[in-house]
This record gives C-alpha cells, structure tokens and sequence, in this order.
C-alpha cells in the first residue's frame, strides 16, 4: 500500500498531493486516462526520454528548458499513432501548452502516414542545429507547424 501524504489544499490524507476532492482538471475537464502518459506510462516515459535526449531543443522556439514530448496529429484523432516517432516532435512546455488541442492539417497528416507507412520516422539520430543558432535555421522532418497546424 502506498503511503498517504497530506492533500496541499485541504490537509486530508490522501494517496496524490491532492485529495479527490481538489484534483486539477485537464483541457477537457476529466483526467485522459487512454493517453500512453498515463495509460502505459513506462512505455511512454521511455520513448519520451529518449527523444528529449536526442533532440535537446524546442522545434519551435529553439528553447532548451522545460522540454516535452508532442504529438503532431493529435492523439484523440489518431490513437493508433500514439507511439510513433514520425507523429512526435520536443517542444517546450510554453510552445505545447500554446498548441494544445490544435487539429493537424490533412496535408501533415498525409505527410506523417507516408512516413509512418515507409517505417521511417524523424531522423533524430543526430543533434540538429537549434532553430536562430546559426545562418541556416533548421527545420524539422515534414516543416514547422504554425497554430492552425498548417505546414509554414
């Protein structure tokens, strides 16, 4: 049995940092309990672990700090794709919150099922040029993505 730690809002023993009662919702409201985060999340922190490590900036902004692991085509529109690499990219915890719950255009999306259907997915295998570090700004796998994750 796990020990219980007192919630931060109420004081009431609880088995999280937070008793049932003050949890925090997500997006949505309710915990996503089918996202490979929490449905197989050894699984996932490995895969998570992994690329953070062989990309060590932000796509986006170039950042280096707060790193995370993204789904480019949504994981509620394509479940199946939830662990592959040509769907994931590292963005910063500021850029992934920002692009929370944007659809994938049907252009990325066909650009990413080619390469998942080819088995080949970002070539991450090497430390790529952060993005403003140099005369060439690098460009991940398939383009940036833009808010209305259109390809820019």
């Amino acid at each position: 049995m796990s020990r219980l730690k007192p919630c931060i809002v109420c004081g009431e023993p609880s088995a999280t940092t937070r008793c049932v009662e003050h949890q925090l919702p997500t997006h949505s409201g309710t915990p996503n309990v089918e996202h490979p985060a929490y449905a197989n999340g050894t699984r996932w922190k490995n895969l998570s672990r992994r690329l953070r490590r062989q990309q060590k900036f932000c796509d986006r902004c170039g950042s280096k700090d707060r790193l995370t692991v993204d789904h480019i085509v949504r994981f509620k529109d394509r479940p199946e794709w939830a662990y592959e690499e040509a769907n994931l990219r590292i963005l910063c915890k500021p850029c992934n919150s920002e692009l929370a719950g944007v659809k994938a255009s049907p252009e990325v999306e066909r650009m990413i099922a080619e390469q998942i259907d080819r088995g080949r997915g970002p070539a991450l295998s090497y430390y790529p040029t952060p993005p403003g570090r140099h005369r060439d700004r690098y460009t991940p796998p398939g383009g940036m993505l833009d808010k209305e994750g259109r390809l820019s």
